[in-house]
């Protein structure tokens, strides 16, 4: 079975792994500080807090912008779920604001609809999410923030972007617009860390409280320490916070992945571009805007089905895939939609029609920088030969 998404481990990773093993510390060491000084650099960022996994990164970054009972969080509700429970574990309440139907991300239209109640005034922070590996037009988003909540902290959510590019050129990471951005390293991501997570920034003081939140609200400053005259072994909490600590060797297996990440970038881009050239004439198919081919990091490759259109069920083209060898899967069912969400604030589908027509067709296929060129034509293959089936089976019915 071909996944919709895997790891690419190499015996530089393993050695790296093995290295961190034989060393002197297997956490708080060297290698997350080497780490995070190599993500920094390569998003341009001035900072990089490593954490133990994209969830606690969101958790991170909204602590650390303040996030708290009575704010409001504003998100897509086209992503996962972590990007509106961290607001949650916190006490805030989340907003959900709608996404474009084509491209599943949130734009400077669909957050001024969202921020167009009495709720604006208490937004804290808003979370654009770089779904599949697109960058949201930030410079857009970043000025209905400046003018609808101008109190708000900007934090993207780029689980899904490492290496991707904005269209001012900048890498995904830096921080032309955002206060932060927060990156996951599960093993279906660019780079793996097992599990992991960061948070870069440009800000001293956001550095400090994210650093302090990852371990327990911890400090050991001179400068803060209400009895600056205790001994070495002293320490102090001035507002608790969790043990979001990564393991060295999964810093060290991170760092060896990172430097492979341009040439990973560049094998989806290459997929993608088999995959625009290759199925862009099924009818009842369409594929993501070609112009972003070497701005998007490519971590999904979502088509847009018209199921109804075909004659099949969404279940019954990937039980027809899945018996080919080709894995699919559905990125996301709206979160406003979750039980949770649904019970908390009355959502119903019809309020987020972009993201329910989006819902409604995707279909991921599989894009991972391991797939070999015959793998690619096999997807391809199999996706022809489903979908002129059913659409053979369709007319014959008719």
């Amino acid at each position: 079975m071909i996944p919709y998404g895997r790891q690419s481990i190499d015996e530089a990773d393993i050695e790296a792994v093995a290295a961190a093993l034989r060393s002197d510390w297997l956490t708080q060491g060297p290698a997350i500080e080497a780490f995070e000084a190599s993500l920094a650099q390569h998003c341009r960022s001035r900072y990089a807090v490593a954490c133990n996994s994209g969830t606690a990164a969101l958790h991170m970054a909204y602590a650390a912008a303040g996030v708290g009972p009575g704010s409001v969080v504003v998100v897509p509700t086209n992503t996962f779920l972590a990007t509106a429970n961290a607001a949650i574990y916190l006490g805030a309440e989340v907003r959900f604001c709608d996404v474009d139907s084509e491209t599943g991300l949130m734009t400077s239209a669909t957050l001024a609809a969202a921020l167009r109640t009495d709720i604006g005034r208490r937004v804290r922070a808003v979370a654009p999410v770089h779904f599949a590996g697109q960058p949201c037009e930030m410079a857009a988003i970043s000025e209905t923030v400046q003018r609808l909540c101008p109190r708000a902290t900007l934090i993207e959510d780029a689980s899904h972007a490492i290496g991707g590019v904005h269209r001012d050129g900048s890498p995904v990471g830096s921080l032309g617009h955002s206060s932060m951005v927060t990156f996951s390293f599960h093993p279906v991501k660019h780079i793996a860390a097992g599990e992991g997570g960061a948070v870069t920034t440009d800000c001293p003081d956001l550095q400090k409280r994210l650093s302090s939140f990852r371990c327990h609200g911890m400090t050991k400053q001179t400068n803060e320490l209400r009895r600056p005259t205790e001994g070495p072994w002293y320490y102090e909490m001035h507002a608790p916070g969790f043990n979001y600590r990564i393991p060295e060797m999964s810093c060290a297996l991170a760092s060896s992945q990172l430097k492979k990440l341009d040439r990973f970038v560049a094998r989806r881009r290459e997929i993608a571009d088999h995959y625009l050239h290759e199925l862009a004439d099924i009818p009842g198919v369409s594929l993501p805007p070609a112009n972003v081919l070497k701005t998007s990091a490519w971590h999904l490759f979502c088509l847009h089905v018209d199921f109804h259109a075909l004659g099949r069920t969404r279940i019954e083209v990937m039980e027809s895939l899945a018996g080919t060898g080709i894995g699919t899967q559905v990125h996301y069912y709206p979160v406003s939609l979750q039980p949770f969400y649904a019970d908390r604030y009355g959502h119903t589908a019809a309020q987020f029609p972009g993201a329910m027509n989006h819902y409604e067709r995707a279909l991921s296929i599989p894009v991972f920088p391991a797939m070999t060129d015959g793998e690619v034509k096999q997807v391809i293959s199999s996706i022809r030969h489903t979908f002129a089936g059913a659409q053979v089976a369709r007319s014959i019915a008719a």
